[in-house]
């Protein structure tokens, strides 16, 4: 064998050290980072859509509608992440949402009031909150049964107080769409910001930090160590219901000004598969806090890309990436559900 054919081997051997190394250094960002695996993702996604359709997906209106429409998504995700990571299960974003787009309508129409409009459409979503977390904590009831029975309840007051009559031109909303002449609408740069106190919540104080993600790890042991785990989880679910509110009046701009009582159906598997996306496991205990915003982020492009693609209506296609998530998702899902508080 000649000296050249000696090097080229050696090069090529070196070649190969140095990708493993590289592969092994990025599986080690991903596992060992929570923020990796949203990220990664999103990355990932937003690349591809680029380059499937720069000129349309880039343009100025389609990316605003991608941001406002993530946006009650992410909300809705922050405090479903929040509730999966402290290993319980809330089934009522949805409905919660779409009775908080209902009050902020009707408060409107009969005092023309936004602001306290949108005060008592967020004290509506944290009222069910802490009653959520009431059943839970106090009364011992399982997480999945106590929002389940509420899904279907608010969803029924909902068509009771409307009688199934939707409320239309609620224009006074519109400034929530304002972009301040660029694409970013005021909605996303609320949920963004909210987003940000959020992540301070779950990393930097010790209600977040130790007792939520303690509670979702091994309760007991968050018990026996002397501290409020009642408290929290009462907490957790009021707040995940005031964000829920917040939600809701943003889905009133966002959906064309219009609120009827079956707004927000079926957004509590949104906010489930967006929490998923941004790599909350579902057994509860781990995750991100930040990693539900880039989960509705994906959803949310995901849905566009393909309508871009296939020319579908946004709700089927939706459908369809959700149901395909939460399959992906039923291992972690079914080991959860044993054990969900």
């Amino acid at each position: 064998m000649s000296s050249s054919d000696g090097k080229s081997e050696t090069v090529a051997v070196e070649k190969k050290k140095s990708q493993r190394s590289v592969l092994r250094r990025f599986l080690d960002f991903y596992n060992q980072q929570e923020i990796a695996r949203p990220l990664i993702p999103f990355i990932i996604i937003l690349v591809a859509s680029i380059a499937l359709s720069p000129q349309y997906f880039l343009s100025p209106s389609n990316l605003k509608v991608v941001l406002f429409q993530s946006a009650p998504i992410a909300l809705l995700a922050l405090g479903e992440g929040m509730v999966i990571i402290m290993g319980s299960i809330d089934l009522t974003p949805g409905s919660v949402s779409g009775l908080s787009a209902l009050v902020t309508g009707l408060v409107t129409l009969s005092t023309g009031n936004i602001t306290l409009a949108i005060t008592i459409a967020i004290l509506a979503g944290l009222a069910v909150g802490a009653i959520n977390g009431l059943l839970v904590s106090k009364f011992k009831v399982y997480s999945f049964i106590a929002t389940l029975a509420g899904l279907e309840i608010w969803r029924a007051v909902d068509l009771t107080i409307t009688g199934g009559s939707p409320i239309y031109g609620l224009t006074q909303y519109s400034f929530l769409m304002n972009d301040f002449h660029t694409f970013i609408p005021l909605v996303f740069i609320v949920a963004l910001a909210i987003t940000l106190v959020f992540w301070y919540l779950l990393t930097r104080t010790t209600w977040g930090g130790r007792i939520i993600y303690g509670i979702g790890s091994n309760e007991e042991a968050v018990r026996l160590a002397g501290t409020h785990a009642d408290l929290a989880k009462f907490l957790a679910f009021t707040i995940a219901g005031s964000l829920y509110g917040l939600a809701g009046v943003m889905l009133v701009a966002t959906g064309g000004y219009v609120v009827d009582p079956w707004t927000a159906y079926g957004y509590e598997l949104y906010a489930i598969a967006a929490a998923v996306l941004g790599g909350i496991a579902l057994t509860g205990g781990t995750g991100h806090p930040i990693g539900p915003f880039f989960g509705a982020l994906i959803l949310t492009i995901l849905t566009d890309i393909l309508i871009i693609m296939g020319g579908i209506t946004q709700y089927t296609i939706q459908e369809i990436i959700i149901g395909i998530i939460l399959i992906a998702a039923a291992p972690a899902l079914t080991r959860g559900l044993r054990w969900v508080k």
